[in-house]
């Protein structure tokens, strides 16, 4: 989605999910790993910044102190609870358990608590955090949709992310 949003041209490469040479450039056998002039670049935040950074074209993080700060902050949401608690708790080869789904709802929650009626996470511009979200969110649309209930913000966002060309072209 980066990519995208950037105007940069990228190729997906297919990797052995856990494999050796997946752990050859990734230690932790995890995607995304970005290529770059030779060198592979591992984990998500390291990625998507390095491409607004190194790249021309409108940047994804604000310029302002108190955005760029609230951007952050949903970076680690994302990251430290929403992944943790959503993405890799609710299973996609089994029936969620009720602690498992109460888990995911309860993060799903609080997150829907941050959020704060802008059209994005940090403001009125789209940023990295919302390209950080959009993935988790469509994770758990297809897995658990009722997870989503009554999540009204949340549902908002994800409905203005699906519109963006970015989110049509890499939807799995």
């Amino acid at each position: 989605m980066t990519c995208i949003e950037k105007g940069i041209d990228y190729e997906l490469v297919p990797v052995a999910y856990g494999s050796e040479a997946h752990g050859q450039i990734h230690p932790f056998r995890r995607m995304p790993i970005l290529e770059i002039d030779g060198a592979m670049m591992p984990e998500t935040l390291a990625i998507t910044g390095h491409l607004d950074e190194a790249f021309p074209g409108a940047s994804l993080q604000p310029e302002d102190h108190a955005a760029r700060a609230r951007m952050r902050i949903w970076m680690a949401v994302c990251s430290d609870y929403l992944f943790r608690d959503v993405v890799r708790t609710i299973p996609r080869d089994r029936p969620p358990t009720n602690e498992e789904l109460a888990t995911a709802a309860t993060a799903l929650g609080r997150a829907e608590e941050l959020m704060d009626g802008d059209a994005f996470l940090a403001g009125e511009q789209l940023t990295l955090a919302d390209l950080y979200l959009a993935p988790q969110i469509a994770n758990c649309g297809e897995k658990t949709p009722a997870l989503l209930d009554g999540l009204e913000a949340i549902n908002a966002w994800a409905r203005l992310m699906g519109e963006r060309e970015s989110f049509k072209l890499t939807a799995p």
